[in-house]
């Protein structure tokens, strides 16, 4: 409750920043108001790793000074667009959106793309580690290793995109409010379905369809939308859409624990592989056999016997340089 008895919504505490960039910028903006300062040190004292995180975005926003303007690059737009919307409704006309964009930058500069993604992600995933969430709509995402996702689900939306990695989704059909998926190009829109979306290298993203219907699209394009039914599937390279069947079984089989691969290359067989690998990498070297094409079934608990099973099948062998790399050749 505001000092003349309006109500600001200050006493939802999910209505308070929980990030430390946020805290950044409003704290530009606030930093006079106690109620302000006070949920601040509240959220910065209740956890010894956000005090490491505000350290971390003013050592970045100290740095960000002594680059040049025409050094930022672009940032990358974002499915975060509901924190902006928040911030705008009690700071109007404070150029929200210019600060938001530089602060991104920053953190591409100089912390890398890793962080960068875990700073966009609202929930993401470590090596080994899978991870269900329950959505606002009653919907649900799966998420595997090395995963990350940003949510908007507020005024009614029901977007999710796709960082990094790969996840699952259950979708709660709501014709009012379409769910979508956003994967690097590609957009993932409900029809009442499960599906599996996965993101690449280069832009690539697949979706694969378990049960139901989606309708897919090149998000630059103004091409009309694709329709893929349970067993259908869809890659997208560059602004290339490649439909294919699947086994609807094996759609998301990732999730019960089973990697399943058809005709696909040594090297991305080990790449999935690689995210169950509790310590080091799996390596495989030569292009010859890291272009070879697999076929096979492989359990997702035991990641480094599947790699010695692999390579068996392409007449290879696995050498232990260390406790922390495996390379498979010939």
């Amino acid at each position: 409750m505001s000092g003349d008895g309006r109500d600001d919504g200050r006493d939802d505490l999910s209505a308070w920043p929980r990030r430390a960039v946020d805290w950044h910028i409003l704290l530009r903006e606030e930093d006079d108001d106690p109620e302000v300062v006070k949920h601040f040190e509240m959220w910065r004292a209740a956890d010894p790793a956000r005090d490491a995180e505000w350290r971390q975005v003013v050592r970045t926003m100290g740095l960000l000074r002594a680059i040049p303007d025409d050094a930022l690059p672009v940032a990358v737009p974002t499915m975060r667009t509901y924190r902006s919307r928040r911030w705008r409704r009690r700071l109007p006309g404070i150029g929200l959106s210019a600060l938001a964009s530089v602060a991104a930058a920053a953190v591409a500069i100089l912390i890398g793309p890793e962080m960068m993604v875990r700073w966009q992600a609202d929930y993401a995933t470590g090596r080994q580690e899978t991870r269900t969430l329950e959505l606002a709509d009653g919907s649900r995402a799966v998420l595997a290793p090395e995963s990350a996702v940003a949510l908007d689900f507020l005024d009614g939306h029901r977007h999710v995109r796709l960082l990094k990695g790969e996840a699952l989704f259950t979708v709660r059909h709501d014709a009012a409010r379409p769910f979508s998926v956003l994967a690097g190009r590609l957009t993932v829109t409900d029809v009442g379905t499960v599906f599996d979306v996965r993101l690449g290298g280069g832009h690539e993203a697949t979706v694969a369809v378990r049960e139901g219907r989606v309708s897919v699209q090149e998000s630059g394009l103004r091409e009309p939308p694709v329709f893929l039914d349970a067993g259908q599937a869809a890659t997208l390279h560059g602004i290339h859409l490649a439909t294919q069947a699947v086994d609807p079984d094996e759609v998301g089989s990732w999730s019960t624990g089973i990697f399943v691969a058809h005709d696909l290359p040594v090297a991305e067989i080990a790449a999935a592989l690689q995210a169950y690998v509790p310590r080091g990498r799996l390596f495989v070297y030569g292009a010859k056999l890291r272009g070879e094409r697999v076929t096979g079934t492989y359990p997702l608990n035991e990641p480094d016997q599947a790699f010695e099973t692999m390579a068996r099948g392409q007449k290879a062998h696995v050498m232990h340089v260390t406790p922390w790399l495996a390379v498979m050749s010939r």
